[in-house]
């Protein structure tokens, strides 16, 4: 059995803040006598469900279509589950609850319980719980089969932490230059809850390839 964990584009969906919004323009309707429906869609790489690759923090990273397909394979998924509050951080504490699978896991979901919240935008986009920095430097550097990261919020930093902490997490995660270990990808607002209590067998999470950006929308299929 599949389960999809991404959301659908569009127009009104939670996106971080100061973000562009989403637009999608009817180009020909054939209910107005045209002889197809066609669309354009303007979409920002970083709203709704998508993948960070390590070039949007990192000028010299690799960009979307550069990174290889088997890292969006996974085979050994992990959900770290602790719902949290507004401003609050998964710790290393909470990591280490879940040895010795934390160490042979190539992903880690980590659910804060936030996804429940994303029809309540004013909740969702507020201060919204993430992963610390701490967290990021220990998947960084030694849980070295981690190859990618997902959390059910809209990032893996808040718009309130993030800017004031001059991104960190994210850099830690894929700043080629910051350790000798390989970056590690980012899966930004996933819909996490569907899994949890699953037995998940695999993920797929292929992204578009649109060359050389910072990222790309994906759609998260679990099989489980």
């Amino acid at each position: 059995m599949y389960i999809e964990i991404s959301y659908p584009l569009e127009k009104q969906m939670p996106i971080y803040p100061g973000s562009p919004k989403e637009e999608i323009i009817p180009i020909t309707r054939m209910n107005q006598g045209d002889p197809s429906n066609t669309t354009i869609l303007k979409h920002f790489i970083h709203n709704g469900t998508h993948v960070d690759a390590p070039f949007h923090f990192d000028n010299e990273g690799q960009t979307i279509e550069q990174i290889s397909i088997e890292k969006f394979v996974y085979h050994n998924p992990l959900i770290i589950k602790k719902e949290l509050k507004k401003s609050e951080f998964f710790k290393i504490e909470d990591l280490k609850l879940y040895e010795p699978a934390l160490h042979n896991t190539d992903i880690i979901f980590f659910y804060t319980g936030y996804c429940n919240y994303r029809n309540k935008q004013e909740i969702y986009i507020d201060d919204f719980p993430t992963i610390s920095e701490e967290v990021a430097k220990l998947i960084r550097t030694e849980l070295l089969n981690v190859k990618a990261v997902a959390i059910d919020v809209l990032s893996i930093e808040s718009a309130i932490i993030g800017p004031k902490n001059n991104f960190k997490v994210h850099k830690t995660l894929l700043d080629s230059g910051l350790y000798p270990t390989r970056p590690v990808l980012i899966f930004e607002d996933v819909n996490i809850g569907l899994l949890v209590n699953k037995d998940i067998k695999k993920i797929y999470a292929f992204p578009l390839r649109i060359r050389g950006l910072d990222g790309s929308p994906v759609n998260i299929i679990a099989e489980i």
